[in-house]
């Protein structure tokens, strides 16, 4: 009965969600950590009892140790250099994360087993792209990842900011759909976001349906550039063709009438 009252205290003492095994070891829930490629991360313990010596792991790997009989932290490689161990709490921080540092670590404080944590290293969200079609009643906006980011995914979640009750009513979706009959000249935004940040780009609906009266006119100005075009090289074979005619018979009734004068025959034109 003691043992278990004393067993219960000592779950008290270490944390919440701590599982008793015996007096002299309790074994905890592991916590999720996040931590940003290239930055630093602090994994916290309960630092609730007197410490005496303190070990650091990742799986079964030793990463920093300290005991009464040392001078000062002893850390192991990779960690040499790039971990800060307070002897006081127990807190370990992790300098210049990189992948690879990703793994279950826990700590034993006093050699009892205080906390375990799973400590997710995750890259800069970069800022998402936006894309859009439309049919006739709707505008459908997309949210994209770009293709070259791969880390993890699953913890990205998307969010929408814009004037109409479906971005609103979008949870957690990659797109929405804007009647076209709303105000095309708000601007959308979509959000991305994980544990440690969020990335956000927007554009202006407008941008998604073409310009009609533009269009149109564009279209209308390349028709009466053709037939005005058309015109022209008419009017100008014509003219040339009449002109060309002209001088035929011109010249044709010149020579006729030479022929017809008798004293065209005793002076020849020379």
């Amino acid at each position: 009965m003691h043992a278990g009252r004393d067993g219960l205290l000592a779950a008290g003492i270490l944390g919440v969600a701590c599982l008793v095994l015996h007096l002299d070891f309790i074994s905890c829930v592991s916590q999720p950590i996040y931590g940003t490629v290239n930055m630093s991360v602090t994994l916290y313990t309960s630092g609730s009892i007197p410490i005496k010596d303190i070990m650091w792991r990742k799986k079964k790997d030793k990463v920093v140790e300290w005991d009464e009989e040392l001078l000062k932290p002893r850390a192991y490689p990779p960690f040499v250099d790039r971990v800060h161990l307070d002897v006081t709490s127990g807190n370990l921080t992790i300098f210049n994360l990189t992948s690879s540092d990703e793994e279950d670590y826990e700590v034993e404080l006093s050699s009892i087993t205080d906390t375990k944590f799973t400590l997710y290293v995750i890259e800069p969200l970069p800022f998402p792209t936006l894309n859009c079609t439309f049919t006739a009643e709707n505008i459908t906006v997309r949210c994209r990842i770009p293709e070259n980011y791969s880390s993890h995914i699953n913890l990205i979640k998307y969010s929408w900011n814009c004037f109409s009750e479906q971005c609103q009513n979008s949870t957690n979706s990659s797109e929405v759909s804007i009647k076209r009959e709303s105000d095309l000249s708000q601007e959308i935004q979509c959000i991305i976001s994980n544990p440690l940040s969020k990335q956000a780009s927007s554009l202006v609906l407008a941008t998604c349906v073409p310009d009609n009266s533009r269009h149109s006119f564009v279209i209308i100005a390349a028709v009466l550039f053709v037939v005005i075009l058309a015109m022209f090289v008419w009017l100008y074979k014509r003219d040339f063709l009449k002109c060309g005619g002209e001088r035929d018979r011109t010249e044709k009734e010149a020579i006729n009438d030479r022929n017809s004068d008798p004293t065209s025959r005793l002076h020849p034109t020379p």
